[in-house]
């Protein structure tokens, strides 16, 4: 079940920086948007993963970690896209 849900939680942050570049304009603020999605997102999997210890591999929480966190954004881009 871990492997279905990490690869889920990628999806999500792989459509999450995909869809990023046509809402965010060039140069620093688009920069800024894409390290400050991964860095708190490995930041919340890596401290996730100290946390669940031996009830999931370490890998899996971190990925879903990471979608966990681009879940918001994923919503935001999802309404943006249904506006057009």
């Amino acid at each position: 079940m871990a492997p279905l849900v990490a690869t889920v939680a990628l999806l999500i942050v792989v459509f999450v920086h995909t869809s990023l570049p046509r809402v965010t304009p060039r140069g620093p603020k688009r920069l800024i948007a894409h390290a400050s999605l991964l860095l708190v997102g490995l930041g919340f999997g890596v401290v996730s993963a100290m946390l669940t210890g031996p009830a999931a591999p370490p890998w899996a929480v971190i990925a879903c970690g990471m979608g966990i966190v681009h879940v918001p954004a994923l919503c935001l881009l999802v309404i943006r896209r249904m506006k057009r």
